[in-house]
């Protein structure tokens, strides 16, 4: 009897693991393939301005949509959203600067990121708010750029980011919004301005 019990304890227990090892095989091959996607989107071309003006009204948008909040001060990154020691994975906010550990941005480089969501690979960038930033106007979106742009080098390494098995889990299930170019409207019409009016709608 307890010899019976124990084969039927060892097949049922086998039977979880087996299905815990496929629902991970499923979780792990599709946050993968979402991972990799290549997104085929039309990069609009901006004029980038070069005043003052621009640069006043860029940089307020940099603080009021988080920019310097995530990626600091000196736009050098190195917040940790997900450290390495956390079950999730690693994750840091990148050096957006043109020192060496930053990024070499071309005008259509920002726009692809700020806009879509996508590095120059056109997949997914990992934790980066494009979802919450996409649709402020061209003229914004390029005094935003030329602020970015006019930032001065920072030599800072950043460390790679990479998932664990709970990251890929959480992932696909939803629960982490890793992926930004998922949560965007790649079609949206973008209005050139938005007029300043004193109401609720604007």
């Amino acid at each position: 009897m307890l010899k019976q019990l124990l084969k039927w304890t060892g097949i049922a227990l086998g039977s979880v693991l087996g299905l815990l090892i496929l629902f991970y095989a499923v979780a792990y091959l599709q946050t993968q393939a979402r991972i990799q996607k290549v997104y085929e989107v039309n990069v609009q071309p901006l004029a980038i301005p070069d005043d003052a003006n621009s640069y006043a009204l860029g940089k307020q948008i940099a603080e009021i949509r988080g920019c310097t909040g995530c990626h600091g001060a000196d736009l050098a990154g190195g917040r940790a959203f997900v450290e390495a020691s956390s079950g999730l994975g690693t994750l840091y906010a990148s050096n957006i600067t043109s020192g060496i550990g930053g990024v070499e941005y071309t005008s259509q480089d920002w726009v692809r990121a700020l806009r879509h969501g996508l590095d120059k690979n056109y997949r997914s960038l990992w934790y980066m708010p494009s979802h919450e930033v996409y649709y402020i106007s061209n003229k914004e979106m390029a005094a935003l750029i030329h602020y970015l742009q006019q930032q001065p080098p920072v030599d800072k390494i950043i460390p790679a980011k990479s998932l664990k098995p709970m990251g890929n889990v959480l992932t696909y299930l939803g629960r982490y919004p890793l992926l930004s170019a998922e949560m965007i409207n790649h079609d949206a019409t973008i209005p050139e301005e938005v007029p300043l009016t004193v109401n609720a709608k604007y």
